[in-house]
């Protein structure tokens, strides 16, 4: 960050003063660019269109991956839109949702994905327990004790973590992880050829680089779409 060195009070304060009327025009006015409301109003108009997408059936894991980096790019300003797809979409939108949730800790989201816990979609239930699990270890309320005694093995096992982790999530972090990552690298895995390097975190938050095993021992990857 460059430094900058600012005028005295008195100065500054005439600076203000003395400033042409453009100055407090928003930006779209002097140079064409888009204001802050401009883009957030872009970001929730893209993400309409992305849970639209969803509305008419699930795409397919390749667009679920652009789309929710996507919304990771938009940042907050889709979180009511996500809000709204988890408690009136399809099947497969709600569960975009819940999935994007867990991006956001947004505690204006926490309500709906509460609710969302007795979804009779087991992916928009897994994927709540994962978004809830955001906003730091749950308590053993009755309901949840439940989902992680008596559900779906899958949201059992992600229940268990959200009542039991004890790292300090960073919904920010996450985010910020999954804006930079490049669509484009999407399915660059060939049968014969050498897996591509990457890293994954398992619910402990322990860290995984595929290169680090190269030399010492097989690896078996394993993908369960549902976790």
């Amino acid at each position: 960050m460059l430094a900058v060195h600012a005028p005295t009070l008195p100065a500054l304060a005439l600076a203000f003063l003395l400033a042409s009327p453009l100055m407090a025009q928003p930006q779209q006015q002097r140079g064409g660019g888009r204001t802050a409301q401009d883009k957030a109003a872009a970001a929730v108009r893209a993400a309409r269109e992305a849970l639209a997408r969803f509305d008419q059936g699930d795409p397919g894991w390749k667009v679920r991956m652009e789309t929710l980096v996507s919304l990771a790019r938009a940042g907050p300003a889709v979180v009511p839109v996500l809000v709204d797809g988890l408690k009136k979409g399809s099947p497969p939108t709600r569960e975009l949702a819940a999935q994007a949730l867990v991006l956001f800790a947004d505690p204006q989201a926490r309500p709906a994905l509460e609710a969302a816990l007795g979804d009779p979609e087991v992916g928009v239930r897994l994927y709540a327990c994962n978004a809830l699990s955001m906003f730091g270890r749950l308590k053993p309320a009755q309901r949840y004790l439940r989902l992680r005694d008596a559900d779906q093995w899958a949201v059992r096992r992600h229940m268990a973590h959200a009542l039991e982790r004890d790292d300090q999530p960073d919904a920010a972090a996450l985010r910020k992880t999954v804006a930079t990552y490049d669509p484009a690298a999407l399915d660059s895995a060939r049968v014969g050829g050498r897996a591509p390097h990457f890293t994954l975190r398992d619910l402990k938050g322990n860290t995984y680089r595929l290169g680090d095993f190269r030399g010492k021992k097989d690896v078996l990857l394993i993908f369960l779409p549902i976790a």
